[in-house]
């Protein structure tokens, strides 16, 4: 029997994630004018996160940590974020080194359509999968993320 290779598994899966992206991203954004282009991908899932942390101070660190980026990338990401206007940094009374990250009104606007993208996209990797198995393979992902942060 043959050993499977769970690294190479997880290198096919997101490049064939990242390719669907890729090849749906125009169709997706003509057909939903309330989610243009400059909301897609990450920035979807970090505005969602960002509103239900909304009674929170969240900073470029929680991003880091929670969407396991690495600093220079997160840096990156944020500015573009703040760029298409989804959201605005603001210093914290606290401490003047950091910055708390705070959706926008726009960000808000498009909250509705950015969700039912997130949801269609949900709904198309559930597939045919019963509830058992996205348990299970949720289990096993988190899993291979704790081995990998021990190391």
């Amino acid at each position: 029997m043959k050993e499977e290779n769970i690294g190479a598994e997880l290198r096919a899966l997101n490049i064939s994630l990242l390719r669907y992206l890729a090849k749906h991203k125009v169709r997706t954004n003509k057909e939903k004018p309330d989610c243009p282009d400059e909301t897609r991908g990450l920035q979807v899932w970090v505005i969602d996160y960002l509103i239900n942390h909304q009674d929170e101070d969240v900073f470029q660190r929680d991003l880091e940590k929670e969407f396991v980026m690495r600093r220079p990338t997160a840096t990156n990401f944020v500015k573009k974020m703040e760029q298409a206007g989804l959201i605005r940094r603001e210093p914290v009374s606290y401490d003047a080194r950091l910055k708390k990250i705070i959706l926008t009104d726009k960000a808000f606007e498009l909250q509705a359509g950015m969700m039912a993208k997130k949801k269609e996209f949900e709904t198309l990797l559930r597939g045919d999968l019963s509830e058992e198995e996205i348990n299970q393979f949720i289990a096993t992902i988190q899993k291979i993320k704790h081995n990998l942060q021990e190391h």
